[in-house]
C-alpha cells in the first residue's frame, strides 16, 4: 500500500485524506475531459488541462510505498 502524495498548499501540508481527495478530483477531471464531454470551443483548453493533469497524475503515482 502506498501513502498519499505529500501535498503542501501555501505552506500547509495536507492530510492523507485531503491528498486523496485532490488525487481523486484530478483523476475524475482527467477522465471527464478524456471522454470528450467538452464543446468545440473548449477543446484546445481541455487538451491543455489533460496535458497538465497527466503530469500531475504521474507525480501523484510516484509516491513512496508505505512501510508495513
Amino acid at each position: 500500500m502506498k501513502d498519499e502524495a505529500e501535498i503542501i498548499i501555501s505552506g500547509v501540508k495536507l492530510t492523507d485524506a485531503q491528498s486523496m481527495t485532490v488525487r481523486v478530483a484530478i483523476d475524475t477531471l482527467a477522465n471527464v475531459l478524456a471522454e470528450g464531454a467538452v464543446e468545440d470551443e473548449g477543446k484546445i483548453l481541455a487538451e491543455r488541462y489533460v496535458e497538465s493533469l497527466s503530469r500531475i497524475q504521474s507525480l501523484l503515482e510516484s509516491r513512496p510505498s508505505r512501510k508495513q
